[in-house]
């Protein structure tokens, strides 16, 4: 970006995406072995839970909300097998897997199975109360899943929106959580806004997170986080911040960042940091 004196490099840019942007910001080296490396990592119960989460909810939202509850149910085990299968096929011995825990795999699978069908009931039966709906673009599309393409800055970046959703308040970019923990920012939500203006020009104000349902000793129904104002966040600096990523990586600089976060990384055991290999 001219007058950022950040580093720059002859080509034609990458397609970056929120999800390279936050993997490289948390740790580079684990960016780098993934995506650099190809090391493949351990595969988690979490991500088959969120993909069958994510996937269910989608096939509910685009049949109208007409979907019933247990063929809706039916969708998300039909997904959570195919990822499994996926993840045995990466992995066969599932002792290996990653629980985030104490648990052993098998049972931190069962119970996420079980977990995220209460997830999909507990999404509908907010769906069912909520004044909300999922809203239509200009081009007659559902704002489900919604794919985007657009320049952040002198970046080309992509993705795909969870939802746009019509709220008593006014139009509201929403990712779906199926995880315990809240994300600490707005950026994911603040890009989605500049996504739905560069493609639609239609301004939106607010952002949430739709955190599912909980189990266990503090369990808690699904409901989005409190609306977030994402215009109290710098597009400018956006770009920079996606333009300062770009010229890191495109120069291969990946610095490590060991921490809690390492527990949960399926490349750790690749990772100099930890002492590994």
């Amino acid at each position: 970006m001219e007058g950022s004196g950040l580093p720059t490099s002859i080509g034609v840019p990458k397609p970056r995406s929120h999800s390279q942007y936050a993997r490289f910001s948390g740790c580079g080296e684990a960016y780098r072995l993934e995506r650099v490396a190809q090391k493949i990592p351990n595969p988690a119960g979490w991500f088959m839970q969120g993909s069958a989460v994510h996937f269910a909810v989608e096939q509910y939202e685009l049949s109208g909300r007409s979907l019933s509850t247990a063929d809706t149910i039916a969708c998300y085990h039909e997904k959570w097998e195919d990822e499994v299968a996926a993840g045995k096929a990466a992995q066969p011995d599932v002792s290996q897997w990653q629980t985030g825990g104490f648990k052993r795999a098998e049972k931190d699978l069962a119970d996420r199975r079980d977990l995220g069908e209460q997830q999909v009931a507990d999404y509908i039966a907010y769906t069912d109360e909520a004044q909300e709906t999922i809203w239509t673009t200009p081009d007659g599309q559902l704002a489900i899943e919604l794919p985007f393409s657009i320049w952040v800055g002198e970046v080309p970046v992509r993705g795909y929106i969870d939802q746009v959703v019509s709220t008593p308040y006014g139009l509201s970019v929403r990712d779906i959580k199926t995880g315990t923990k809240e994300p600490s920012s707005a950026l994911q939500l603040a890009l989605y806004r500049r996504a739905i203006w560069e493609t639609y020009h239609v301004d939106v104000t607010w952002g949430d997170y739709f955190m599912c349902a909980r189990k266990g000793r503090s369990p808690r129904p699904g409901a989005p986080t409190d609306p977030i104002d994402l215009t109290r966040i710098d597009q400018h600096w956006l770009a920079n911040q996606y333009a300062a990523m770009d010229a890191a990586e495109r120069h291969n600089i990946y610095l490590a960042n060991p921490g809690d976060h390492c527990r949960v990384c399926g490349v750790q055991q690749f990772c100099k940091a930890k002492g590994n290999e």
